[in-house]
């Protein structure tokens, strides 16, 4: 199967790879406090950089042994993590004791010592984020600015006592999750098809392949929690996806969410066999595979191909709008940019405008229907898929529908307007 270890190759990329901006922030911070406390004469370290993940729980903390510096009557010791990383910190001193934890605030954790014990070990644990760690270590003859003045960024406020939380309860077994998620969906008109279990292999990731019949489709995927065998676990379940085209490779569908289910919508507008990569299971686990699927809307025109089809259909699925009772009044076509187009009405008829991408990619298709002084608008559009608006001529005749397409010189999109009831007139209040 192609691309079979692209998603779990780019989720690897996305947990090893700190973005510029981040990385250089957190270094100015470590210079920023390091040159404060070498200028009132303190002699400075700053350690090797460490880094934390989801995996980083107290059964797994990462240890930190402090490097030797000068003696001093003072010893202090700051970490630093991005400001939306949380994580507690227990030392280990000169006498064997262990102090109770204590918790980041803005990402940062500041240790003074003077007189008594030495720090000497640093025991870390995750709480929330992954991300990289930096520690400064410095000795002095006297207690040297507090973290809160030289980075005041890094100051959270009065830190309360907090109590701890516990380890978040297990996730229900992935068939009872499956069966909250097709009893909404079956409550929604879907048709429910049997289940399939696709196996993840050592690392978590695995592949699985299906067919679409011609329609609207959410393929939802559940993992087993691993909490479930072993509750004193912190590890968090979150299972990625991503559904391919098997023709042509184009990707149908992706979910990088933090969620433990992984959930792939696409809508096709023909038979069409697709390949799925996973990725974030637990290590052999069976991943069970719940499909739902919608039928096509009558109605919807088949002059601009099956792609086209499964385009409207995805914009109407998002609307919620599952059967349309007439064909097309009228057709448009066009290109990038904006285009105007008039439009004949009924008055005292309503209808629904939609706008497809026909050809090529779009960034965004955005519709607007003016109707008098009056407007019906989307502008934002459905995944770059298209548009749709509803609206009512009154008394009207006519209106001015605009399409505005982004993307590639070459996109093409297509226009129709349904006339949803005629006969509606609206009355005054």
């Amino acid at each position: 199967m192609r691309n079979a270890t692209r998603l779990a190759l780019g989720a690897l990329a996305a947990v090893a790879v700190v973005p510029a901006p981040a990385r250089a922030a957190l270094h100015d911070s470590v210079e920023r406090l390091a040159d404060a406390w070498r200028a009132v004469g303190a002699s400075v370290v700053v350690d090797r950089s460490r880094f934390l993940t989801d995996e980083s729980d107290d059964d797994r903390p990462i240890v930190i042994v402090l490097p030797a510096l000068p003696e001093g009557e003072c010893t202090t010791v700051v970490l630093l993590g991005a400001r939306g990383l949380g994580f507690h910190v227990r030392v280990e001193a000169d006498d064997d004791e262990t102090v109770k934890r204590i918790p980041s605030v803005a990402g940062a954790v500041s240790i003074e010592r003077c007189g008594g014990p030495v720090p000497r070990r640093l025991i870390v644990a995750s709480e929330s984020g992954r991300g990289a760690i930096e520690t400064v270590l410095a000795r002095s003859q006297k207690p040297l600015p507090p973290l809160r003045t030289v980075l005041p960024e890094r100051s959270g406020g009065p830190l309360l006592p907090s109590s701890e939380p516990g380890p978040l309860p297990p996730l229900p077994p992935p068939d009872k999750r499956a069966d909250v998620a097709e009893s909404r969906a079956r409550r929604d008109g879907a048709t429910i098809a049997t289940r399939e279990t696709w196996p993840a292999g050592v690392d978590g990731s695995g592949t699985g392949e299906t067919v679409l019949a011609p329609g609207c489709h959410t393929l939802q995927l559940f993992a087993p929690d691993p909490r479930a065998d072993h509750p004193a676990r912190r590890a968090k379940l979150d299972l990625d996806a991503e559904m391919r085209d098997d023709s042509d490779d184009r990707v149908l569908a992706r979910d990088r969410s933090d969620a433990p289910d992984a959930l792939l919508a696409a809508c096709v507008g023909e038979s069409t066999r697709v390949d799925v990569v996973f990725a974030g299971s637990p290590s052999n686990a069976q991943v069970l595979v719940s499909h739902v699927a919608w039928p096509l809307p009558e109605h919807l025109p088949t002059l601009w191909g099956p792609e086209a089809l499964g385009h409207m259909a995805h914009v109407l699925q998002a609307r919620h709008v599952r059967s349309l009772p007439h064909e097309p009044v009228a057709f448009a076509q066009g290109g990038a940019g904006m285009t105007p187009i008039p439009l004949s009405l009924e008055p005292g008829a309503c209808y629904l405008a939609l706008a497809m991408l026909t050809k090529q990619a779009a960034r965004s298709i955005g519709l607007r229907v003016h109707v008098g002084a009056a407007d019906a608008a989307d502008d934002r559009g459905i995944d770059g898929d298209g548009a749709a608006v509803a609206f009512c001529a009154g008394y009207r005749d006519h209106a001015l529908a605009e399409v505005e397409a982004r993307g590639t010189a070459l996109l093409g999109w297509g226009f129709a307007l349904f006339r949803l009831q005629s006969g509606v007139w609206e009355v005054p209040r």
